[in-house]
């Protein structure tokens, strides 16, 4: 599933925070278009939509954060992580993402939401005594998947009681947004109000 839809500007929630996490430092448009696979003139719209509140500069090598953009990239960081490549699943490019101080979950329902963005398969875990576990069994994910597990624990931060959403999708771009997805499913009341704001 593309989100290439033809010339009018057209983007979600999850491809605005994913553009906060990018913008971190200088980010041409380009890039942005090709990493959430959205067409320029949504991008260009989008960035325009963060300048007007105050959340970005623009220099040669791009756009980047400002002092106000930064301060909602904190506030994102405590409710949950950047999503990060962890390797393949099932053959397709997985990303995974921490959320931080999850409320009550079903992991069916979360899945059935990282689906209905696209993805093709995903799988939610917890943290327990430092490891990522399957929450209905506490079974270690790597007793079954030892090098998703490896690339989890390389790559990402996390503490007991997190909850860790991996997704995979035929496309990179479907995969992250789907995983970010879940994350603002689950965080939603506490998303900042500004974000939130350039998508009505």
């Amino acid at each position: 599933m593309s989100w290439k839809r033809g010339a009018y500007p057209e983007f979600t929630l999850e491809d605005v925070i994913a553009t906060v996490f990018l913008l971190k430092g200088p980010v041409g448009r380009k890039t942005i278009s090709e990493i959430l696979d959205i067409g320029e003139g949504s991008v260009r719209t989008l960035l325009k939509k963060l300048d007007w509140i105050g959340a970005i500069e623009a220099a040669q090598r791009g756009h980047f954060l400002s002092r106000r953009g930064k301060k909602i990239l904190e506030e994102l960081k405590k409710l949950f992580s950047e999503v990060q490549f962890v390797g393949k699943v099932e053959g397709m490019p997985a990303y995974a993402i921490v959320v931080k101080n999850p409320p009550q979950f079903k992991s069916i329902e979360l899945r059935d939401e990282a689906i209905r963005f696209f993805a093709r398969g995903a799988m939610i875990l917890t943290v327990k005594e430092g490891e990522p576990v399957f929450p209905e069994d506490g079974r270690p994910l790597k007793d079954t998947m030892g090098e998703l597990a490896r690339n989890i624990e390389g790559t990402l931060e996390f503490s007991d009681g997190d909850l860790i959403v991996v997704t995979w999708a035929e496309n990179p771009s479907d995969a992250m947004k789907s995983a970010y997805h879940v994350a603002i499913t689950l965080k939603e009341n506490e998303i900042p109000e500004e974000l939130k704001s350039l998508v009505r």
